[in-house]
């Protein structure tokens, strides 16, 4: 594979890792850190090695483990008092490790199952006929070809026999839903547009038992 044509794949990926959290989730769920820094040590154009440190980069602005941080420390180590391969690049890294932008502590759902906070049933734990429940949230972008098909909740109060209340997004649009036994599935949707990186607070009260 040519250099130009290595350039532009990391580009691409490193492209695709800064759109969202999400993307970036994934591809440290991929070990793409772990990929990159056993890469950076068999690289010697500076340019592939460069894009390799900024992927590097990006994957830690997010968060960084224990165990990614004691590969970074091993791999500055000095063997015979020899650096690895652009080592000097990568302590570039620790200028970047103190600033987030976002929250310290947060849940990602990715839409899978069992992807979501699950409470006990109600009817064990509930001494009151009411309840509130308040989080923030934020929506991450997702690609145009799979916007019609996603469908994330941002609550789920149903019975086992799916009656309840429950609020999801169709694009950036939140529908709120309400089923009751032998009536009509009632719907609404919020005139208000949830845009993008952009972080709101739900609020949500429901004032008697199903």
């Amino acid at each position: 594979m040519s250099l130009s044509l290595q350039a532009e794949i990391l580009s691409i990926l490193i492209g695709i890792m800064r759109k969202s959290e999400r993307n970036l989730l994934a591809s440290i769920d991929a070990q793409i850190y772990d990929e990159a820094l056993e890469l950076l040590n068999k690289i010697d154009n500076d340019v592939v090695a460069d894009l390799l440190v900024h992927i590097i980069t990006v994957s830690t602005s997010l968060t960084v483990s224990v165990n990614e941080l004691k590969l970074l420390l091993h791999y500055l180590k000095t063997e015979n008092r020899i650096w690895k391969k652009h080592s000097v690049k990568l302590l570039n890294i620790f200028k970047s490790l103190p600033y987030r932008h976002g929250p310290d502590e947060f849940f990602n759902f990715s839409g899978r199952n069992g992807s979501g906070i699950v409470l006990p049933p109600i009817n064990i734990w509930l001494y009151q006929n009411s309840f509130t429940i308040t989080t923030w949230f934020r929506i991450d972008p997702v690609a145009n070809c799979v916007i019609e098909k996603e469908k994330p909740f941002l609550y789920w109060f149903c019975t086992s026999k799916g009656h309840g209340y429950t609020a999801h997004f169709v694009s950036n649009c939140l529908v709120i839903s309400y089923s009751k036994l032998k009536e009509k599935t009632f719907q609404h949707c919020i005139q208000f547009e949830f845009k993008p990186r952009e972080v709101f607070i739900s609020i949500i009260n429901l004032n008697k038992r199903f």
